[in-house]
C-alpha cells in the first residue's frame, strides 16, 4: 500500500535517516553551528512576486566564531528562467538574509558575497589544512539550492506564515567503473574511473519484469 506523501515531501524514516547521517558527520567532516533558518511567507513573495518563481538559497559562514565552530548563515535570491532549457539564472536584487527574522540586505551585498565566499574556502578545506577530512566537504556540501515554487506555494497559501529550513544528509552506493583489473579481480584504483551509471531509484523501468519494485516475481514463478 502507498502512503499519501505530498510531491517532494520525505517519507518520515528517511527524513530521520538523512538527520542521523548529518550527526555521525559532526565526528568527520561537518564541524559548524547551525542557527534557526526560516524563510517567511512576506519575504517569499517579496522574492517571487505574483510569477510565485523559485528561490535559490546560498550559504555562507558568519565572520565570527561561536564556542570555536564557524557559524551558518544563508541568503535568499530570486531566480528566472533562461531560454527554454532547465538553466536559472540569480537577480541581484533583493536578497535577504534567513535567520529567526528574514533580513533585506540588499544594500550590502559586498558583506553577503564575503560569507558566502568564506563558506567556500571551508567546503574546499582550505580553512583547516590539518584537517585530512576537510578537503571531502566538496562533495558532501552544495553551494546553494534552487527550491521549486509549488511546495512553497502550497506553504505559504495554507496559512503558514514562515517555513524551517534544516539540513541532511542522503548517501547512496554509487557504481564506479575501472577500465583496468588486476589478475586477482580487483579494480586497479588508480586515477581513471567512470561513474556513468544511473541508480534505480530514481531511474527505474517500472513495466520490467526485473524491477522487484514494480511486481513480485514470485507471483509468476517460471513454468517447469
Amino acid at each position: 500500500m502507498k502512503s499519501n506523501l505530498k510531491p517532494d515531501q520525505v517519507p518520515p524514516p528517511q527524513a530521520k535517516n538523512w538527520e542521523n547521517n548529518l550527526e555521525a558527520e559532526k565526528s568527520l567532516t561537518f564541524d559548524i553551528f547551525i542557527p534557526p533558518i526560516f524563510i517567511q511567507k512576506e519575504t517569499y513573495h517579496q522574492l517571487t512576486g505574483e510569477n510565485e518563481g523559485r528561490i535559490r538559497i546560498y550559504l555562507g559562514l558568519e565572520p565570527e566564531k561561536k564556542e570555536g565552530k564557524y557559524v551558518l548563515c544563508s541568503y535568499a535570491v530570486s531566480t528566472f528562467l533562461m531560454g527554454s532549457g532547465e538553466v536559472f539564472r540569480d537577480y541581484e536584487n533583493p536578497v535577504y538574509k534567513l535567520d529567526t527574522g528574514n533580513i533585506d540586505v540588499s544594500s550590502n551585498t559586498a558583506e553577503v558575497i564575503e560569507n558566502i565566499r568564506r563558506y567556500r574556502q571551508w567546503r574546499n578545506g582550505e580553512l583547516e589544512q590539518g584537517n585530512a577530512a576537510a578537503s571531502f566537504r566538496k562533495y558532501i556540501y552544495p553551494n546553494a539550492y534552487l527550491l521549486s515554487k509549488y511546495e512553497l506555494n502550497e506553504i505559504f497559501s495554507s496559512g503558514n506564515e514562515r517555513a524551517q529550513i534544516s539540513f541532511g544528509i542522503s548517501k547512496t552506493m554509487n557504481a564506479m567503473v575501472y577500465p583496468e583489473t588486476e589478475n586477482t579481480g580487483s579494480p586497479v584504483k588508480g586515477p581513471v574511473v567512470f561513474n556513468f551509471s544511473h541508480p534505480c531509484p530514481p531511474v527505474c523501468d517500472e513495466s520490467s519484469i526485473f524491477n522487484a519494485g514494480h511486481k513480485d516475481l514470485s507471483e509468476n514463478p517460471e513454468k517447469p
